[in-house]
C-alpha cells in the first residue's frame, strides 16, 4: 500500500473513530435524557395518580356525607309524621274520652269543685267564670258565668273581678299542653337514635 493510501486509511480511522465516538456519546446522552424523561414522567404519572385519588377518594366521601345527611333528614321527616299520626291518635281518643265525661255528673261536680278551689285562693275576691257555650247548663249556683267560644273541650277560666288574675282550668289548655309534652317526648324523637 502507498503512502498516501495509507494515510487515507489512516485518516478514515481516525475519522471514524471520533465518528463512532460522538455516535456512541451523542447515544449515551439521548439514553440518559431519555431516561431523565421517563423518571420524570413517572414522577408526573404518579403525582396525577395521587391526585387524581385524593380527588376521587373526596368526591366518594362528599357524597357519602350527603347521602347520610338526606337520609338522616328523611328518617327525621319520618318520625316527625308518625309522631304526628301517634298524637293524633291518642288525642282523638282522649278528645272523645272528654266529651263522655262532659255529659256526665261527675263532669258538673268537677267544675263546681275547680272554681271553689280558686275561689278558695283567693277569698274576698269575687270568682267570675267563662264555660263553653254547651257547659253554662252546669254553671256552679251563686256564680257569675259568660259563655266563652274558644272553650271548645271544657273546663272553666276562673276570673276574680278588678285583680286581674285568672286561671285558666280548661280541658282546651291541658290538652295542648299533654299534646305538646307528648310530642316533645324524648322517647318519640329521631335524635334519640341518632345518639345511640
Amino acid at each position: 500500500m502507498t503512502d498516501e493510501a495509507l494515510k487515507l486509511q489512516r485518516f478514515k480511522q481516525a475519522v471514524s473513530a471520533e465518528t463512532d465516538g460522538q455516535v456512541k456519546q451523542m447515544l449515551d446522552e439521548a439514553k440518559a435524557e431519555s431516561e431523565d424523561i421517563l423518571h420524570r414522567a413517572r414522577i408526573i404519572a404518579e403525582e396525577n395518580n395521587r391526585t387524581a385519588r385524593s380527588r376521587i377518594r373526596d368526591e366518594a366521601e362528599q357524597r357519602l356525607r350527603r347521602e347520610i345527611s338526606a337520609a338522616k333528614l328523611e328518617m327525621q321527616r319520618q318520625v316527625l309524621i308518625r309522631r304526628e299520626e301517634l298524637a293524633d291518635e291518642v288525642f282523638s281518643e282522649v278528645r272523645e274520652k272528654l266529651a263522655a265525661f262532659r255529659s256526665t255528673d261527675e263532669y258538673r261536680k268537677w267544675l263546681a269543685d275547680t272554681v271553689k278551689k280558686c275561689a278558695d285562693k283567693y277569698p274576698g275576691k269575687k270568682a267570675v267564670i267563662r264555660l263553653a257555650p254547651a257547659d253554662m247548663k252546669f254553671c256552679p249556683e251563686g256564680v257569675h258565668a259568660d259563655a266563652d267560644k274558644t272553650i271548645l273541650l271544657g273546663g272553666t277560666i276562673v276570673g276574680f273581678e278588678g285583680s286581674g288574675i285568672v286561671l285558666d282550668c280548661t280541658f282546651d289548655s291541658q290538652f295542648e299542653a299533654e299534646r305538646a309534652a307528648f310530642c316533645n317526648n324524648r322517647e318519640l324523637s329521631a335524635a334519640r337514635d341518632q345518639e345511640i
